[in-house]
């Protein structure tokens, strides 16, 4: 038996289906919504915010329904997110293709945006979802002219279809990513139940040798896990986490992070993290003895 969790690639066709059909309509929901935000809220940066959000929440949406759907094959979902995101970047161009088609005025705001009035047309839009060769041809045609500007800069040509790139790689990349953690996490075949996440109260001491710790722990030898030091510098500490499934006392996991936090010159911290071991197999009583270590730690603390 491996060291490790290891998803068994077993999916079910209403799974398969959950996704397929929540997670296009979900797509058409934000497409409209960003499409719209970007539109009228014509500020680079709060844009740039707009288009992580909008992968973000699509992919918490399909982990969602990964996990209601109870799809345990990652290459699987992973190829079932990246079409629900670029089904999602194919609905966001065609309204806003279908916008720009539609529009009749713009208002300056200064040097540095613009406000365009426009309206939606059905049959504008329904005209380019239904012809990809209309939608590429008229990308390319506004690619030439560009379709916005910043800073007195529009960009056109190989700039604007980096920025559009960039634009779909977000969207599509975190949907595909989300939904394939979700895939991979810890699920138990016995009791049919995804294991539940469990943070261990306390940080747990950085462990500076990570490979020494991880064969340690691969080797059953947990003595490497003391809680931090009164005196240990607080910008360094490890983070402990238990997977375990609510009615299956063999399907238990540990993943443990060194974490280092740093300072900006501004006072704003931030955190970077590094896997030691991503859902190392325990045994239940194992976990029980971490958390009465922990939970006691916490107390004494």
């Amino acid at each position: 038996m491996s060291h490790y969790y290891e998803p068994s690639k077993r999916f079910s066709l209403g799974g398969v289906l959950l996704v397929l059909l929540v997670g296009p309509l979900v797509a058409a929901l934000l497409a409209v919504i960003y499409v719209y935000a970007v539109w009228y809220i014509p500020f680079i940066y709060i844009n740039v915010l707009f288009t992580v959000g909008f992968g973000v929440v699509l992919g918490a949406v399909i982990s969602r329904l990964v996990k209601a759907g109870k799809l345990r094959y990652p290459g699987l979902v992973a190829l079932l997110a990246l079409g629900v995101g670029l089904v999602a970047c194919y609905l966001q161009w065609a309204l806003y293709l279908t916008l720009i088609f539609n529009t009749t005025s713009v208002d300056s705001l200064g040097s540095r945006a613009s406000v365009a009035h426009t309206s939606f047309d059905a049959e504008t839009l329904l005209g380019l979802l239904v012809s990809p060769g209309l939608m590429l041809s008229t990308m390319a045609e506004l690619a030439k002219e560009g379709s916005w500007s910043i800073f007195k800069v529009t960009p056109t040509g190989f700039f604007l279809y980096l920025i559009w790139l960039i634009e779909a790689g977000i969207i599509v990349g975190a949907t595909v990513i989300l939904g394939w953690l979700q895939a991979k996490h810890p699920f138990s075949e016995a009791a049919h139940e995804w294991a539940e996440d469990e943070l261990l109260p306390g940080p747990v001491a950085y462990l500076p040798d990570a490979d020494a710790t991880k064969a340690a722990l691969e080797a059953g030898d947990f003595s490497a896990l003391q809680p931090p030091l009164p005196e240990a510098p607080g910008h360094q500490f490890a983070r402990l986490k238990l997977h375990c499934a609510p009615n299956d006392p063999e399907c238990a996991f540990l993943s443990l992070e060194n974490v280092t936090v740093t300072t900006d010159a501004k006072g704003k911290t931030s955190e970077s993290t590094t896997n030691v071991v991503e859902h190392l197999r325990v045994s239940a009583a194992r976990c029980q003895e971490l958390r009465g270590r922990y939970h006691a730690a916490q107390v004494v603390s």
